[in-house]
Formats: structure tokens, C-alpha cells, sequence
């Protein structure tokens, strides 16, 4: 039993890495979609398109790809063209078994006939491809769809990241549209009170764009979880301006002048956004080894390829800005980085679990690079966490017995209230 729990643990730490290596290319394209290639004079959208289209061809199993941009029904919760992560109806990631996966890098359509890949989408093949197997091996039987039997033991898992991703709707919602839960999907708060402080920010086209795409994804997250389990009201959440500057003094150790506003600007938000992806996808990571059911570990595997790609875009997108410093503090984005993920070490008390963007070489992918685009152990296999230690962090006091943070009157769930009743 020992040796599964291990394996079921790396399998779900190399899919966060490689949906996060796929997350970043496709970001990097997304940002010019709409630019011609020379001398082809075919966009970058239209490469995507071809290629997704001829890997779709090729598995043979239907639609499990997609371009950087598709008609507007094909995307997130069917309100927006921009795909920058591939996912299902509910914006989970799709699964391959290995036979669809051969079919496509033979190049053929035929498992059984070797060929060669396409080179010139090699980039994109690989990673989308790789990590899409182990989302399916992550799962015992039926690749198609969720299982209504869900084992006893697996309800509370399942039901306990409605906190984080009620959180992450929330905040991406009124950042990107001014409104959250209660305009566009009541049903899903399930009448719990409204979010404090939370609010539209100052933010460029782009970053609005994809932020957009990333709050629709959350709502598919919530429905997708709610369709397989009751699950809880939204929780109180605290999304003030005030209590990011809290988070962010308390990673300093001093007060920043003037006070951190997450809603002041583009990189602002990045900035803030780096708070909140990364701590539910170590989340999905530690609770995919504990699930019982199938259909359990496809659910979990389908929302940590999408989360994993969330955090993969905004370090990807923090990352080239890496050196330059956010005014009026005069600290590089790097600083604001490295002192946050320390601070959630610090708070979830096990250890080294959490990086920032430039780490000591030996620290970085095999010892041979500081860049540290994407989070990784000494195999670049994503980190886990469970669900005392995520509650640690996002309480903001290291005590998963003390509610606070972004959840003043603490998360919901059997799980989070046996800790603070």
C-alpha cells in the first residue's frame, strides 16, 4: 500500500510540472495569437488551431484539444474565445490513455505502426501530450466520464478545495469584471455571505483577458466539483485591499509605504494572484494520493492539470518581469516572489515546499539553472500539501485551529471545521 501511495503522489507531482510546462507555451503564443508567421502569413492562432485539430484527428477519440482561440461556446463556461488552457466542459483537463498518445507522436493514427512526430509542433506536442497520459493514469477505469459512486472516505477530500476555489472565482471574477458569484452564477454560492473589499482592478487588456479566462475556469471548477459531491455554501472571504497588505508586510517583516494594493495595477495583481493558484494545487497533489475512487482521482487530476496551468501563466507572466521593480517600493518582482513563497513555508510548517521565481543554482531543475519558472523537488516533481497545512497558510497564522487571513470565519467542510470546533 505504501509503494502505491508513493506512486500515486509522483504521478499527480509530474502532471503539475508538465501541465505547467504546457501552461507557459501556450502563453507565450497567446500573447501574439493574432500575429502573422512570416513567410507563411498564417497567425499563431492558426497554427494552435491545426495542430490541436490533427492531434484530435489522429487519437482518434474526440474533442481533447484545443487552439488558443475557439467560438465562443467551446470556452470556459461558454463566455469567452480566448483559450489559454485546454479543458472540458467544466475546465478540467482532458485524459489520454497511451494508445491515443502513440496514435499521435507515430503521426499516424495507429498505435500499432511506429512513425515519426511532427518536429515543427514538437513544442507543443510533448508536453500537452504527456501530461494529458497522466491524467488517465491517474484513473482505474472509465475515461469518458464522473462516476456518481464516490467511496465514503473520498466526500470530504473532494468537497474540502471548494474553499480555494470559491476563493480564486471570487477574486479573479471582480478583478477582471467588477462582480463576482452572486452576477454571473448564483446558484454556486449556494447563499453564502458576499466576499469583503473584493473589487475591479486597474488592469491592461491582456492581463484582464486572461484573468477573465482563469475566473470562468473557477466557476467550471465549482460546478464540476458540485456535480460529483453536495459540497458547502461559499464561505466568508476576505479579498480587502487591507489584507493583502497585511500578507505582504508580514512577508517583509515591515510595513510597506504605502500599504500593497492588489487592485492598483497589472503587475500589482499578478503579484497578489502568486498568493493563490499554487497553494490549491499543492492541495490537489497531496489529496489525489488519498482517494479511493476512480472517479475521485480523474475529478482531481482533471482540476490540478488547469490549476497547475493558472500558476504556470502568472509565474510564466511574472517571470519576464523578473528584475524590475514594482514603484513606488523599489523591490524587484522577484523579491515580492521569493519573500512570499518563504512565508508560506514558514506558515505551513513543513518544510520547503514553495520557490520563487530565482533560486540558488543548486535549488534550480537538476542544479544547472536559477531560472525557476515552475515549482519543483530535486526531480522538478510538484511539491503536495495537505489539507492542515494548506488551512496554516491561508488562515495567515501558521494554525489551522485559528481562522483568519482570507477566511476571517474559517473554510467550510467537515475537514476544515473539525480543526476549529
Amino acid at each position: 500500500m505504501g509503494a502505491i501511495y508513493v506512486e500515486v503522489q509522483l504521478v499527480a507531482g509530474l502532471l503539475a510540472v508538465e501541465s505547467g510546462q504546457d501552461a507557459v507555451i501556450r502563453a507565450l503564443l497567446y500573447k501574439r495569437a493574432k500575429e502573422n508567421l512570416h513567410p507563411y502569413g498564417v497567425t499563431v492562432a492558426e497554427f494552435t488551431d491545426s495542430i490541436s485539430e490533427i492531434r484530435n484527428e489522429l487519437g482518434n477519440a474526440g474533442l481533447k484539444d484545443e487552439g488558443l482561440i475557439v467560438p465562443k461556446y467551446q470556452g470556459a463556461e461558454g463566455k469567452i474565445s480566448g483559450k489559454i488552457l485546454a479543458g472540458d466542459n467544466y475546465s478540467l483537463g482532458f485524459a489520454r490513455t497511451p494508445e491515443e498518445i502513440l496514435r499521435i507522436v507515430y503521426g499516424g493514427g495507429d498505435e500499432r505502426a511506429p512513425g515519426g512526430i511532427i518536429v515543427a509542433s514538437l513544442l507543443l506536442i510533448t508536453p500537452i501530450s504527456y501530461s494529458s497520459q497522466l491524467v488517465i493514469r491517474n484513473i482505474v477505469d472509465d475515461e469518458h466520464k464522473i462516476s456518481c459512486s464516490i467511496p465514503e472516505n473520498d466526500i470530504d477530500l473532494l468537497e474540502f478545495p471548494l474553499n480555494l476555489e470559491y476563493l480564486g472565482a471570487e477574486f479573479f471574477l471582480h478583478a477582471s469584471m467588477g462582480h463576482g458569484l452572486d452576477r454571473y452564477a448564483p446558484s454556486l454560492a449556494s447563499g453564502g455571505p458576499r466576499p469583503l473589499g473584493a473589487k475591479k482592478a486597474n488592469l491592461d487588456p491582456f492581463i484582464r483577458d486572461v484573468i477573465e479566462q482563469f475566473a470562468w475556469q473557477n466557476v467550471g471548477h465549482l460546478r464540476g466539483i458540485k456535480k460529483t459531491v453536495e459540497g458547502f455554501p461559499r464561505p466568508l472571504l476576505d479579498l480587502r485591499a487591507e489584507l493583502f497588505a497585511e500578507v505582504m508586510d508580514k512577508a517583509f517583516g515591515r510595513s510597506l509605504s504605502p500599504p500593497f494594493d492588489p487592485y492598483a495595477s497589472g503587475l500589482n495583481f499578478l503579484i497578489a494572484s502568486y498568493m493563490i493558484p499554487y497553494v490549491c494545487l499543492t492541495g490537489y497533489i497531496g489529496t489525489n494520493q488519498r482517494l479511493e475512487g476512480s472517479a475521485s482521482k480523474q475529478l482531481v487530476a482533471g482540476l490540478l492539470a488547469v490549476k497547475s496551468g493558472q500558476d504556470a501563466i502568472i509565474r510564466g507572466l511574472l517571470y519576464q518581469r523578473a528584475f524590475e521593480k514594482l514603484q513606488p517600493y523599489g523591490i524587484t518582482v522577484a523579491e515580492f516572489t521569493d519573500r512570499i513563497s518563504d512565508l508560506r513555508n514558514k506558515l505551513g510548517h513543513r518544510g520547503l515546499k514553495d520557490e520563487g521565481l530565482i533560486v540558488p543554482q543548486y535549488q534550480g531543475a537538476e542544479g544547472k539553472i536559477r531560472g525557476n519558472v515552475l515549482v519543483g523537488n530535486q526531480y522538478s516533481v510538484g511539491f503536495a500539501r495537505s489539507p492542515r497545512e494548506i488551512l496554516r497558510i491561508v488562515y495567515g497564522g501558521g494554525n489551522e485551529h485559528s481562522a483568519g487571513g482570507f477566511f476571517p470565519h474559517g473554510a467550510n467542510g467537515r475537514i476544515a471545521r473539525s480543526y476549529i470546533h
